[in-house]
């Protein structure tokens, strides 16, 4: 449970005769003012005493004004922050965050720096924020203070994860069809027992490419939303297909269940098979050879549910974290799958992405995606 720190908030009261204070010290916000880096600064209950410019139009840029009084999760717009009836700080996720860490740290008289994965609600659906978070103390007339330098890390984050993809998942595809390439060159095989392999291989790596390039336009809001006629049946069938025989799928089977005939959804046929495709690769690979991974599919009034069930569990650590762009089970530098599904169905797709995961029912994602959507592009102009 968090602490009498985390829960007690200053009173409108209090904080002006903070600011009263603060305001002699001029050449201190000017100071601020001129760091090119997010910086604020905040009373012994973690709320904002003062915002630099970069932090105000940064926060302006994205629907968020008058931050005085509020903490750094509400100010980002954090998906967590208003989970809590005392707000940022208080939700079970909050236990994980590095904004908060930095902050507490900072307030017991400990300089702080830590990493800090938000996804936010933006006006136009999930963004997601990679932070660097730095808090120094500060003893001031008015009391204890933390000085929080938090410095937008996103696009490291975004080159290392595509960089790590690219040189893993996307060099291990090529390796396969320079390998077939080989042994059709020294006579091992003979052109029609390769050439199943051979396309099939080559259809990966395409895919894999094509999806690096989707991911890429979603997150500079430069994706097209191309919407037509699904049938669920077709879709679900082509994306079982396209792990028959991929190594995340060996051993283990694919079950699509029969309530799905007659189905339709309209959508983008692209985008929808790039997210269900993460979605069962996810599941193949959090599976055990021998395990059965299913897919399905109900109306429910207008809205048309997808969902992927296989039999492992995540980790309540994991189920907090799970949706970061920058989050992985797989290592350092892997997390993008689960994040590319959220964003593609929340942003783009007008639907919305929900995880249970227990030992008694297995782990289950659902997609809801109204049958009729929208019909403008969402995001892009």
């Amino acid at each position: 449970m968090p602490n009498q720190t985390t829960t007690i908030r200053s009173s409108a009261e209090d904080l002006s005769l903070q600011r009263a204070v603060l305001s002699t010290e001029r050449h201190l916000c000017e100071l601020l003012d001129a760091i090119p880096d997010n910086v604020m600064l905040l009373n012994e209950n973690r709320q904002i005493l003062y915002a630099n410019k970069t932090l105000e139009q940064f926060c302006a840029a994205h629907g968020v004004f008058g931050l005085i009084g509020l903490r750094i999760g509400e100010a980002f717009s954090c998906q967590n922050a208003n989970c809590a009836v005392e707000g940022c700080g208080n939700a079970e996720p909050c236990n994980l965050c590095g904004a908060l860490d930095a902050s507490l740290i900072a307030l017991r008289g400990q300089p702080s720096s830590f990493e800090c994965q938000i996804l936010r609600n933006s006006r136009r659906g999930p963004d997601a924020l990679d932070l660097r978070v730095s808090g120094t103390p500060l003893h001031w007339k008015s009391g204890p203070a933390v000085l929080l330098v938090a410095s937008d890390i996103s696009h490291v984050k975004r080159r290392q994860v595509l960089e790590r993809l690219f040189f893993h998942d996307t060099l291990n595809t090529a390796g396969t069809i320079n390998q077939i390439a080989e042994m059709l060159m020294h006579g091992i095989l003979d052109f029609e027992a390769a050439k199943q392999d051979l396309w099939q291989a080559s259809q990966m790596l395409v895919r894999e490419i094509r999806g690096q390039s989707q991911l890429f336009a979603a997150e500079n809001e430069e994706l097209r939303v191309e919407f037509g006629l699904v049938l669920v049946r077709e879709l679900l069938e082509s994306v079982a297909a396209l792990f028959r025989n991929n190594e995340a799928g060996l051993g283990k089977r694919v079950v699509i269940k029969e309530e799905t005939a007659g189905l339709l959804l309209l959508s983008d046929n692209a985008l929808l098979t790039r997210v269900l495709g993460n979605l069962l690769k996810n599941a193949l690979e959090a599976s055990h050879p021998g395990e059965v991974v299913t897919l399905g599919c109900r109306r429910e009034e207008t809205d048309i549910v997808l969902w992927c069930h296989n039999e492992g569990v995540l980790t309540r650590e994991v189920q907090m974290q799970i949706f970061r762009r920058s989050f992985s089970t797989k290592g350092s530098g892997r997390g993008i799958g689960t994040y590319s599904i959220k964003l593609l169905s929340e942003k783009y797709l007008q639907g919305k992405v929900e995880l249970v995961s227990t030992p008694q029912t297995g782990t289950l994602f659902t997609l809801t995606f109204p049958i009729a959507p929208r019909q403008e592009n969402p995001v892009a102009p």
